[in-house]
């Protein structure tokens, strides 16, 4: 099996494989069609300025002394026709990165003098894997600078294949997850090198696939970023799983974006060396972009990457030791300013000289008051089954956050009031922003996906509007709700005193209509009304006076019982004997009242006056003789039964 070689030198003109350093060389880490293709670059622009060509030469040094190293490594190559399970792999070899439960279960290592390269399986909890290409750190640097599967982890069921075919095949559970796509394309082996490009080569050593052509995130030195390739990072602070930092190769620059909200900054080059198109830009020792220079770069002391992170920043990091590596320059930053980068104050931010605010403190609140960067949420949520009641409100010196932006995005409307009206009425508008500056004027109207920045603009020029429900529907519907509900715990408590009172009610006072056999129960304030105040007085007996008094048309005598002692149901009872009781001798009983202490009994009225008057006070026949008319049966007896009392004590005597 051939082993690729470390790297192609020049030698008299003719490109040769070489292990070291001799002089008068050139090395380049890479397959042999891109070396091939930088020295034809070399060859080509000898007239390029010495400070490309000292810079050129700082990396020849840097890669072959790292090259010389590599021979005396741990086997970075295999060959065909190898598998390597995960679960299996658990139980050989880990290689912990500094982080608890981080670690990775290593395909392929190739080792430096002050550090290392993975090919293998990375995880950060034991249970979901990446295939990677990584470097050994032992802080809490993130050592990834290229993954296979980086949205899609496999599980310890996951198996790696290197076909027959020459096809490196990943499947978790018999499904696939990704692949080189080289199935018959006369691959013979694979090696890793220091730098970490993954190389499938074939016999002649020829390259047949390499992660350098598929980058995900970072840029190793010696890699470049031609046409057709992305770096691309997820942002840490958005809700949307989909979107995306992206910086790609253009023709006339390096294009920083984020997706969905349509925001681009593209970066020319500075220093141009070449008369045609650039396809790639490299990262070569002091620049990003060769022969055509974008950024300057501090100079390497050690092997360099550049990774786009999920803040939308391009950092730059040297390896220095096993320890993490040293970040050495945000690489944008030399050219955009805090406020300019997408992410900056989050959801609804408003970025003023790299500090966040809210739009409107009456409107909306920190999401993290400890964070502002972190954006801002609105107070009231939108309903979409209400949007006749969505309103906008002014936003004071507010404007999207790149005027660029804004002119591709923006629509022409003739007027700012077309332009909120066209806000209120599309459901996915949550922000509109109106320009006055350029013709009839320019609207943008900003849907949730949108929302990742605002500056802070004093011009006259913009006029934003922020969507909110109204919430005076609302407070009606809480006003209607809150009286119904006092009124209905009023009712409820009325009912319930009711209940209570007439529960006491009935346990003092016992309810005498309907009981068969009883008179009619009067209450004593009618008895009262019907006697005058118990005014005319009739008479006096052992057990109560005797009043006169009118109900409707008919006449009454109303006796006040004194000094009865019995209760309430034993008067109830000589009610209900009394009035059963009917002979055309007696008075008829018309009614009783059994009011607290009050206890009256109503009878019919006879004229003739009362009965102790013919008893004491005429001769005892003419009480047979005459027709006689009493105010109370109950008199009667009772006079009788004292007289015979009377006579017997005296007979005794």
């Amino acid at each position: 099996m051939h082993v690729l070689p470390s790297c192609f030198c020049i030698h008299g003109g003719d490109s040769v494989a070489c292990d070291s350093l001799r002089e008068n060389q050139i090395c380049y880490i890479g397959s042999p069609q891109r070396t091939s293709k930088l020295i034809d670059d070399y060859l080509k622009y000898k007239t390029v300025t010495m400070q490309y060509f000292n810079k050129l030469m700082a990396l020849v040094f840097l890669l072959g002394f790292y090259s010389s190293r590599s021979a005396a490594a741990r086997p970075s190559t295999l060959g065909l026709q190898n598998n390597w399970i995960i679960s299996e792999m658990m139980m050989q070899s880990k290689i912990y990165m500094g982080i608890i439960n981080t670690y990775i279960l290593p395909v392929l290592y190739n080792s430096g003098m002050s550090y290392g390269t993975f090919f293998g399986f990375y995880t950060m909890d034991g249970d979901s894997f990446i295939l990677v290409v990584a470097f050994s750190v032992s802080g809490t640097q993130d050592p990834v600078v290229w993954s296979a599967n980086p949205d899609n982890p496999v599980s310890q069921l996951a198996v790696l294949s290197f076909t027959s075919e020459g096809d490196l095949l990943l499947q978790d559970g018999g499904r696939f997850i990704w692949s080189t796509a080289t199935k018959n394309m006369s691959v013979a082996g694979m090696s890793l090198d220091l730098s970490g490009n993954l190389v499938l080569f074939d016999r002649s050593n020829s390259s047949v696939w390499q992660s350098f052509d598929h980058p995900t995130n970072t840029l190793v030195m010696g890699q470049s970023l031609c046409r057709g390739m992305n770096l691309t990072a997820k942002p840490s602070k958005t809700k949307w799983s989909s979107s995306r930092f992206y910086l790609s190769a253009e023709w006339n620059g390096l294009l920083h974006s984020f997706s969905p909200a349509a925001y681009t900054q593209l970066f020319q080059t500075t220093a141009t060396t070449t008369s045609s198109q650039t396809t790639c830009y490299t990262f070569v020792n002091g620049s990003l972009g060769f022969p055509d220079k974008i950024f300057s770069l501090p100079s390497a002391s050690s092997l360099q990457f550049m990774r786009l992170e999920s803040d939308g920043h391009l950092r730059l990091y040297e390896m220095l030791g096993p320890n993490s590596p040293r970040m050495l320059l945000d690489v944008l930053s030399t050219v955009l300013a805090f406020c300019d980068y997408p992410f900056s104050c989050g959801d609804y931010g408003v970025c003023n000289s790299g500090q966040c605010s809210c739009p409107s403190l009456s409107s909306f609140m920190f999401q993290n008051e400890r964070l502002p960067g972190a954006g801002c949420a609105p107070l009231s949520s939108i309903s979409c089954k209400h949007a006749h009641h969505h309103k906008l409100i002014p936003l004071n010196n507010i404007s999207y956050f790149s005027y660029s932006s804004f002119l591709k995005l923006a629509a022409p409307v003739y007027s700012e009031n077309d332009c909120k009206q066209s806000c209120l009425t599309n459901r996915s508008c949550k922000v509109v922003i109106f320009n006055s500056d350029i013709g009839a004027g320019s609207c943008l109207l900003l849907s949730e996906q949108m929302l990742i920045l605002f500056a802070d603009n004093s011009s006259n020029h913009f006029s934003a509007f922020v969507k909110i429900q109204d919430n005076l529907p609302e407070k009606r519907r809480a006003i209607i709700i809150v009286c119904s509900t006092v009124a209905g715990f009023s009712l409820i408590s009325v009912l319930v005193c009711a209940v209570i009172w007439n529960k006491c009610k009935k346990d003092k006072e016992p309810f005498f209509d309907g009981i068969p056999g009883i008179p009619k129960c009067f209450s004593f304030d009618e008895l009262k009304v019907a006697t005058r105040n118990f005014s005319i007085k009739l008479g006096h007996g052992g057990f109560g006076s005797v009043f006169k008094g009118m109900i409707g048309n008919e006449t009454i005598a109303v006796k006040r019982l004194e000094g009865v002692e019995q209760g309430t149901e034993e008067f109830l009872a000589e009610v209900k004997t009394i009035g059963r009781m009917h002979h055309h001798n007696l008075v008829r009983l018309v009614g009783f009242c059994a009011e607290k202490s009050h206890k009256l009994l109503v009878y019919e009225y006879l004229s003739n006056g009362s009965l102790d008057k013919w008893i004491f006070h005429i001769n005892p026949v003419s009480l047979f003789l005459g027709k006689l008319d009493v105010a109370s049966s109950l008199q009667l007896l009772g006079v009788c039964l004292t007289s015979m009392k009377n006579a017997r004590k005296r007979l005794h005597i």
